[in-house]
């Protein structure tokens, strides 16, 4: 585990004459088009109080430099630790002075708790006891993952600069932390949004939606550094709230957190966040403490909330950390603390009537974006000071984690008053999850796919030499086991586990979605093993998942060979083939043991299917009958989207091998602009999940999509919009759909393949499935012409999440969720989802069904059929199957 850590240069050095530099224009770096540099600098014009120019994207690089050049020589390291979507570095900087002996000691006794927290954590603890608090604490603090939240970044370049330049013995604080810290920044966690002005990356993707799924380079860059250096607390610098907001968090909370151990560090330190806040004036809030059911706190100048109750713990709700992927809530599951920090940017000055970003009764304090910037900066260096001031204990009790975790201790009691109210959400944990390889799995690749996420996020898992029986099921060897005893027992369980259904203990969520399974939601199957079920098998520890054999099956009476579409990795295999000029043919109906959907390749093709096999582990089995009827694929389906930008659908279908690009159906767009070229021309498929482009003045684009359709072109639509879309365009009648939306409702459902192998789009489906939606929806209607592929269950459907089931649900359960079919023309085939199966990147296991259907509903492409063989007695059987180990 410590190799990566280990690796870290310590480079000791003389201090310099350190001077600070001044981070203000001119700019250094190559100007490059950056909104940054449009914000209010100061001179009065767009913003009277506050105001301050800030640092653009392109001058933070060369800046850090800069700073590292003037500050004491060896205590600043600048790396860059990834890129962003659209390419541009992301800045890591670690401040870690070595300059006094003391220093070195302090720092070398941290590497020795470090080196063993995982394997060892009791031994750790002893270390760390030893040290008698001669020891050092990381800490980290990311800044601008929302490229429009800006002062978050301006102060931390100060702050950076602050502890790289001020010699020994000229800053009390700074000489105090260095001596027992090591501080970590990502100073610009979302460089594309700070450069575009936008929320998201370049992508499309809000990236703290994003740290459990870690789709994202960005995303992926922040895990690497948490997992490198085991940070007990963090912050994460966001804005804009009035006044000034401290993560501490309302129910529900997430139940892979210890919370005793959580609350205890988390309520004190952000306190000495709010306190530093105070001297300047400013107020602050912290939800779980302050703020009402409604999800705010009470009215202004009221001690009570709207209903008559008294604000805090006993009803707080609105501001959870239920939710694994934001990044402090990732971070709690991997250390101990962790908070978002919303920065108050208010101009208004001290009111009677409305909370104002001054505490209250205050009537001199900072504001406007000069405010935000003084509120990152002191909560950033309270909480340094904090646990600076508590390092041993907090290291302490993040070892106790870990050490409970790995002796399976039971959970914890859970909480003194006034916390001992609806707020203790932990559960004992399962004994194991498996993950079968061969025999029982639908996809070996997706199980490697998942076991590499797994060990990239710090968890043991363990594979299988030899078969056992677990739990009253067989399982092959190679088959994996990931045990909750161990340090991440917490992170393991809200990655592979079902979730909670929470619709009975909670009213609303800050943002769906409230279920997240890697478990039920990507594309390999996993199997819960009950606490206190024994395992008795042979198997050992891995750091990597082995390479998959894949393989062409051998045989003689073959007329082609078949890839079921059961995973995203199957996919990727059929578009990478299809882009190389590998023929292909997708099944209209089921034959033999495969179902509708499966793709058929000639035997001619046989070359080109080894090589993809051997890149993707996957098996191409050998079809020696009567092949069905089949749609010719000599392309990619090329897919318009129907959104005003990149989106993350549009980087799913890009990362499954489609060409995707968003076309625009706005009266300014090009599909609307009849003096110009038809964007559709260029694509196969339309996706979509918004509203027929009703308006007078969108008729071009209404005439093109129409034309469209007419041609042949295939339809995608998902959601309560895409479904509608359809009547409104008259090509579909009596389809619709409802939504039970707002609060945060989303979760996991069952769903029931209705079509089974009959199915082009769910075919290669078990008879039962699960997926995910936001919010829930369902299809409230399906016309005859059209063929249902899955339901949702009469009765028990919901796995896990918030979905209030009452009269205005009452029509979903039993209800259609996929259908496909011609449209009323006859003119071309559509497919229809009620949940949208490219949701943030979080349902793999949906993938499959998707890409089956643009495969389905594409344009008609005229294509030779495959060859049919004429079997003679003299032709041999099968000569060589790969094992059935590695599946298909």
């Amino acid at each position: 585990m410590g190799t990566a850590v280990a690796a870290i240069v310590v480079a000791v050095g003389v201090p310099s004459a350190a001077e600070a530099v001044t981070i203000a224009p001119p700019w250094c770096g190559t100007p490059e088009p950056d909104a940054t540099a449009a914000l209010p600098d100061g001179t009065g014009a767009n913003d009277p109080v506050g105001s301050f120019p800030h640092i653009p994207y392109y001058a933070i690089g060369c800046t850090l430099q800069k700073i590292k050049a003037e500050g004491v020589r060896g205590r600043m390291t600048i790396e860059q630790h990834g890129v962003s979507a659209q390419g541009r570095p992301m800045w890591r900087v670690t401040i870690n002075a070595l300059e006094t002996s003391a220093q070195r000691r302090a720092y070398d006794n941290w590497w020795d708790v470090r080196r063993l927290a995982r394997e060892d954590p009791s031994r750790a603890q002893r270390e760390l006891r030893h040290a008698r608090g001669a020891v050092k604490v990381p800490l980290y603090i990311q800044s601008g993952i929302h490229g429009n939240e800006s002062e978050g970044v301006d102060a931390m370049m100060e702050f950076i600069n602050r502890l790289a330049t001020s010699r020994r013995g000229q800053d009390a604080e700074v000489d105090r932390w260095l001596d027992h810290s090591i501080l970590v920044f990502n100073v610009v966690h979302n460089p594309d949004g700070r450069a575009l002005g936008q929320r998201a990356n370049g992508n499309g993707f809000d990236l703290n939606r994003d740290f459990l799924t870690q789709s994202q380079t960005e995303t992926k860059a922040s895990v690497a550094t948490m997992q490198k250096w085991l940070f007990p607390d963090m912050l994460d610098q966001h804005g804009y709230v009035t006044p000034t907001l401290i993560e501490a968090t309302t129910k529900p909370h997430g139940p892979g957190i210890d919370y005793d151990l959580f609350l205890k560090w988390n309520q004190p330190r952000t306190k000495a966040n709010g306190d530093a806040l105070a001297t300047v004036g400013l107020g602050y809030q912290r939800p779980i403490n302050d703020w009402c059911a409604d999800a705010d706190l009470p009215p202004f100048g009221q001690t009570r909330c709207a209903d008559g109750s008294l604000p805090g713990p006993a009803v707080a709700e609105g501001w959870d950390d239920w939710g694994p992927f934001y990044t402090p809530m990732y971070n709690q599951l991997v250390g101990l603390n962790g908070s978002t920090i919303e920065m108050c940017q208010s101009t208004a000055p001290a009111s009677t009537t409305q909370y104002t970003c001054g505490a209250p009764g205050a009537t001199n304090f900072p504001r406007g974006r000069i405010a935000a910037k003084i509120a990152q900066a002191l909560v950033t260096t309270s909480t340094v000071e904090f646990n600076v001031a508590n390092r041993s204990a907090v290291l302490n009790d993040m070892l106790e984690i870990y050490r409970r975790g790995k002796a399976g201790a039971p959970r914890p009691p859970c909480c003194p008053a006034p916390f001992d109210r609806e707020n203790n959400w932990m559960y004992e944990y399962p004994e194991a999850y498996m993950i079968p390889v061969g025999q029982g799995q639908r996809s070996d690749a997706e199980a490697n796919r998942l076991v590499d996420w797994l060990l990239t996020n710090g968890i043991e898992v363990h594979k299988l030499l030899l078969p056992a029986r677990i739990g009253g099921t067989w399982y092959q060897h190679g088959s994996y086991v990931v045990s909750l005893r161990q340090p991440h027992r917490g992170l393991v369980e809200e990655s592979l586990g079902a979730g909670v259904d929470i619709s009975s203990r909670i009213g609303q969520l800050y943002a769906p979605p409230a279920a997240f399974s890697h478990g039920l939601l990507w594309g390999a199957d996993v199997v819960q093993v009950p606490r206190g079920t024994p395992i008795w098998a042979l198997a050992l520890p891995i750091d990597r998942t082995p390479k998959l054999r894949g393989g062409v099956e051998h045989s003689h009476r073959a007329t082609a060979y078949a890839l079921e579409l059961d995973s995203p990795t199957a996919v990727r295999t059929l578009n990478a083939l299809l882009r190389a000029g590998v023929t292909a043919q997708i099944a209209e109906a089921p034959f033999g043991r495969y179902p509708a959907g499966t793709a058929l390749f000639d035997r001619g093709a046989r070359r080109a299917l080894e090589r993809a096999a051997d890149d993707s582990g996957l098996i191409f089995r050998a079809v020696d009958g009567p092949l069905p009827a089949a749609t010719p694929l000599t392309r990619v389906p090329r897919i318009a989207v129907l959104t005003g930008g990149l989106t993350q659908e549009i980087w799913v279908m890009r990362q499954l091998g489609f060409e995707a690009d968003p076309v625009s159906t706005a009266a300014t767009g090009a599909l609307n602009n009849a003096n110009g070229p038809n964007p559709l021309d260029a694509y196969d498929v339309v996706f979509n999940q918004a509203g027929w482009p009703g308006a007078a003045a969108q008729a071009t684009a209404r005439a093109r999509l129409s034309a469209f359709f007419a041609a042949g072109g295939g339809y995608l639509g998902a959601g309560v919009n895409g479904t509608a879309f359809l009547a409104s365009a008259g090509e579909v009648a009596g389809l619709s759909a409802a939504a039970r939306s707002g609060a945060g409702r989303s979760g996991i459902v069952r769903w029931n393949n209705t079509g089974g192998a009959s199915s082009p789009i769910t075919g290669a489906y078990p008879a039962q499935d699960t997926a995910i939606m936001d919010p829930p929806t369902w299809l409230t209607a399906v016309p005859p012409t059209l063929s249902v592929d899955a339901r949702l269950p009469s009765s028990n459907f919901f796995v896990s999440g918030l979905w209030l089931l009452d009269e205005q649900s009452s029509t979903a359960p039993g209800a259609a969720l996929i259908a496909h079919g011609p449209n009323a023309a006859n003119t071309n085939r559509l497919t229809v989802f009620a949940m949208n199966p490219l949701y943030r990147a979080d349902p793999e296991r949906e993938w499959p069904a998707f890409a089956s259907a643009a495969y389905w509903v594409g344009k008609r492409a005229g294509a030779p059929a495959l060859a049919p063989v004429q079997q003679t007695a003299a032709m041999e059987e099968v000569v060589e199957v790969p094992s059935s180990r590695h599946g298909h």
